[in-house]
């Protein structure tokens, strides 16, 4: 049995794991809560259930006891943005192979899947090949002349993941997609790259405008400081004049409050625009601004609304209080002295 079964509410979630295990030749079914994935494991023998932990109904640990009373061969791995000792320990007891806590990589879930199920054989169709030797050739053409990459260790992917935006963002795509070839060498996996390495295709595939150098120089200092709002597509474009701290920007308040309100027809058209990208290229904000390695957005940018949000904005907000302690504590320190 190869197949699996997906439990997520959250949409974007579920679609992105939907894809990465099919693409990687997986048989896929998925379910958004607990009555509906019952049914679906009752149609058919699954392998592997992945089951979010928080779920509406019946929850991940509760799915789990019912379906494997259902089918007693079926191996459960519960995901969390929640993670606890106490849910750890009573999804081993229940028979979970795996616990893994959101945001993981896709890949360290196929390693669990494949403990189960073992490696997959994907079958190559005559024309699958074609395909395949026709987006070779056409790489190996765009990047001739380029250096070859470059041989990276796991701990140096960050640096090189942020160099490549860096590149792309100033239009040195050749550069930055060589940044990124070099983190699939050794992390096939990972998604946020695998986004990247796309987008910057798109952008080589695009026509090329010289553009004078002192031009260029401008324009890549421009688009570092690109306002987190225009690289979600809900604004043309805005420079970031916060150095992203969107806490204190009345611009990013504003934009909050007119979503919230649904004031803004333009926005509303962008977030239609946003529902119709792939769910692996739907990113949190806060992976755009550089505050977490990786997340995808499951709020449509209500960030009000999101618990992560949330989340982030308490912990911003804690750091801003201790900041704001020891600016006070340095200036009585000051006073002291000079008296």
């Amino acid at each position: 049995m190869k197949s699996v079964l997906i439990v997520e509410d959250e949409a974007i979630m579920r679609e992105s794991l939907r894809d990465w295990l099919k693409d990687r030749g997986y048989e896929v079914e998925t379910a958004q809560e607990g009555e509906e994935a019952l049914q679906e494991i009752g149609k058919r023998g699954f392998g592997v259930v992945v089951l979010d932990l928080r779920l509406p109904g019946k929850n991940g640990l509760e799915l789990l006891k019912e379906a494997t009373a259902q089918n007693p061969k079926l191996k459960g791995i519960i995901i969390t943005a929640y993670p606890s000792m106490e849910t750890a320990v009573e999804a081993m007891k229940i028979g979970a192979v795996n616990y893994l806590v959101k945001p993981f990589a896709p890949d360290a879930l196929e390693k669990s899947i494949q403990e189960v199920l073992g490696p997959i054989q994907v079958e190559v169709k005559p024309e699958e090949a074609k395909v395949e030797a026709a987006i070779t050739e056409a790489s190996v053409v765009e990047e001739a002349g380029v250096e070859q990459t470059i041989a990276i260790t796991e701990e140096e992917i960050p640096a090189y993941l942020e160099q490549g935006k860096t590149c792309f963002r100033a239009g040195r795509y050749e550069k930055a997609l060589r940044e990124f070839q070099s983190i699939l060498h050794i992390a096939p996996g990972h998604m946020e790259t695998r986004v990247w390495i796309q987008r910057t295709k798109e952008e080589l595939a695009k026509p090329r405008v010289e553009v004078p150098e002192d031009e260029a120089a401008v324009e890549q200092v421009v688009k570092v400081n690109e306002c987190v709002w225009s690289k979600m597509g809900m604004v043309s474009y805005r420079v970031c004049t916060r150095n992203y701290d969107c806490l204190t920007c009345e611009f990013d308040q504003m934009m909050q409050e007119k979503i919230a309100a649904g004031e803004a027809p333009e926005i509303d058209k962008a977030l239609e625009r946003f529902k119709e990208l792939p769910g692996s290229q739907r990113l949190c904000r806060y992976a755009l601004k550089g505050d977490v390695s990786y997340r995808l957005c499951t709020r449509l940018f209500q960030c009000s609304a999101c618990e992560f949000g949330q989340f982030m904005q308490d912990a911003l907000d804690q750091k801003l209080t201790k900041l704001a302690a020891r600016r006070e504590a340095l200036r009585k320190k000051g006073q002291r002295a000079e008296a």
